[in-house]
């Protein structure tokens, strides 16, 4: 078999990276959803404090009512916001891991042609180099 190319080796180094900015766009949407679930888990008990105050200037028999379903709601949601939380997390830890996959074929690539190691061993390598020592 013939040795690849600089230029094989750029094209495959360009997809890497493409695959890589898609992960980074998929670790922002997940670290989007956490938000959004930490903001749900927070918020929500306080809304039904604050909904229950309101309710309870209001006649007995229609106070206790109004409260069983600002419990329901306010509850509902609190429980979705942790599920939201822990979901979003456990992608991100799949995110990484495919990160640093990703990142070593980089390596790997890069390390094939001189002229290409040369261009891009201070961007890439060291960069990873120092992630695996943490």
């Amino acid at each position: 078999m013939t040795e690849p190319t600089e230029q094989e080796i750029l094209a495959k180094l360009r997809t890497l990276l493409a695959l890589e900015r898609n992960y980074l766009a998929e670790e922002r949407t997940a670290l989007a959803e956490f938000r959004t679930g930490l903001a749900l888990t927070v918020i929500a008990p306080a809304a039904s404090t604050v909904i229950a105050y309101t309710f309870s200037f209001l006649q007995l028999e229609y106070a206790i009512l109004f409260d069983a379903f600002n419990f329901i709601f306010f509850a509902t949601l609190t429980i979705w916001g942790i599920w939201t939380s822990f979901h979003s997390r456990s992608k991100l830890n799949r995110i990484r891991n495919k990160k640093a996959i990703l990142k070593n074929r980089e390596c790997e690539i890069i390390k094939r042609s001189k002229a290409v190691n040369d261009l891009l061993h201070d961007c890439i390598i060291q960069e990873a180099e120092q992630k695996m020592k943490k």
